[in-house]
């Protein structure tokens, strides 16, 4: 059985330091290391949160200088939105 988009995105989210991480994003723009000085987990953890979320294309990230700078891409959460609203 195949699965579906809106399935992989809430399991992307099952995971609170990833939700938290995406929440964060969407309120402003951080890199890895803020983002890991604000939460419980190291920076190389935040930075495998970050490429799941990028993978899964709700994350970009620009090059600001030698600083990765991640924000949210809401188009990513498409998936989910269309199958909420099928409520």
């Amino acid at each position: 059985m195949r699965r579906r988009p809106h399935a992989e995105l809430l399991e992307l989210f099952s995971s609170p330091i990833r939700l938290i991480i995406f929440d964060r994003l969407g309120r402003k723009p951080r890199s890895a290391g803020e983002l890991a000085r604000e939460l419980p987990v190291s920076r190389s953890a935040v930075v495998q949160h970050l490429t799941a979320l990028k993978a899964a294309g709700l994350v970009t990230v620009l090059s600001e200088g030698r600083k990765r700078v991640y924000s949210v891409r809401s188009a990513g959460l498409a998936p989910l939105k269309e199958w909420i609203s099928g409520f």
